[in-house]
């Protein structure tokens, strides 16, 4: 071996290295080859045809398609006739009646309810157990479905009766230790009650020389939370009469409430009539009073 090693020219390291030069070069060979498979796979697809590359794909078999999320409600917000009709009837199947009775007075204001509006209104109050204004709308309702030339619809007679058992007046029961509290309160509360009572005749006089009407509104608050309803009538209307009261929207609560207290159901309205003229009142306050006019008087 070794002398034909030397007829060539070679040692037995120059084979080994002459060995390691080829394995190199098939190797590289090799991967020379995979390189330019892949490479070309890639530029076919960069040259697609844009019409190849905008179709849509189906999901694939096995696979779950994303669903869109369920809206959340929000609260009732001010809209078309048309949209509101239809928030109307979303809300009061999702069994969110303080929002469907909200729409429903929106379409009441906007004169823009139908008689199944007014029915919607009845069914959310009764489902609440608020009787009292659950009849009020099923009235609203006949009188609508009348006017129509409908039928009166058959859950309006299943609210009539499920309300006509005393449903809506609320039962509360006291523990011990609750009516004890209850005790203590009124205790305590009496002195400063019997206190104001005698100082009802001083109020009476520093009223009367006040330059504006607000010690009279004052005093009638007083008089109305002491049962003496006539008295907080004249005093409130001194107030309103001697001018620069602040506080004009609880004038005009107390004197409507002063007003029914004593049976004058008609002064009444008017008073709570006037809380759309005061400057900045808030529209909650105004809308629970309106409502309190149309329901209670």
């Amino acid at each position: 071996m070794g002398s034909m090693l030397k007829a060539l020219g070679l040692t037995i390291w120059g084979l080994i290295a002459f060995g390691l030069l080829v394995a190199f070069i098939f190797v590289g060979y090799e991967a020379a080859l995979k390189h330019r498979s892949s490479s070309g796979s890639g530029v076919d697809a960069s040259t697609a045809s844009p019409q190849s590359r905008d179709v849509p794909r189906g999901p694939s078999v096995g696979t779950e398609t994303a669903k869109p999320a369920a809206p959340i409600p929000g609260a009732p917000v001010f809209s078309s006739p048309s949209l509101t009709h239809q928030l109307l009837r979303s809300a009061a199947e999702n069994r969110q009646y303080a929002m469907a009775i909200a729409y429903g007075q929106q379409l009441v204001n906007s004169e823009t309810a139908g008689p199944d509006d007014l029915l919607t209104i009845a069914q959310s109050y009764s489902s609440i157990n608020d009787c009292s204004n659950a009849r009020i709308w099923v009235e609203k309702a006949r009188e609508a479905f009348h006017a129509a030339g409908r039928e009166s619809n058959e859950s309006l007679h299943r609210i009539t009766m499920g309300c006509g058992s005393d449903q809506d007046k609320p039962r509360i029961v006291l523990d011990t230790a609750q009516k004890e509290r209850m005790a203590r309160l009124l205790n305590a509360l009496k002195p400063r009650a019997q206190a104001d009572r005698e100082r009802l005749p001083q109020l009476e006089a520093e009223a009367a020389k006040a330059q504006s009407g607000g010690p009279y509104e004052r005093l009638g608050e007083l008089y109305y939370g002491f049962g003496d309803y006539e008295h907080a009538v004249a005093s409130i209307q001194r107030g309103l009469d001697k001018g620069h009261v602040t506080h004009l929207d609880d004038a005009y609560v107390y004197l409507g409430l002063s007003e029914q207290a004593v049976g004058d159901l008609e002064e009444a309205r008017r008073a709570f009539a006037k809380l759309k003229d005061v400057p900045g009142i808030s529209p909650r306050v105004l809308l629970l009073w309106t409502l309190y006019a149309e329901t209670q008087l």
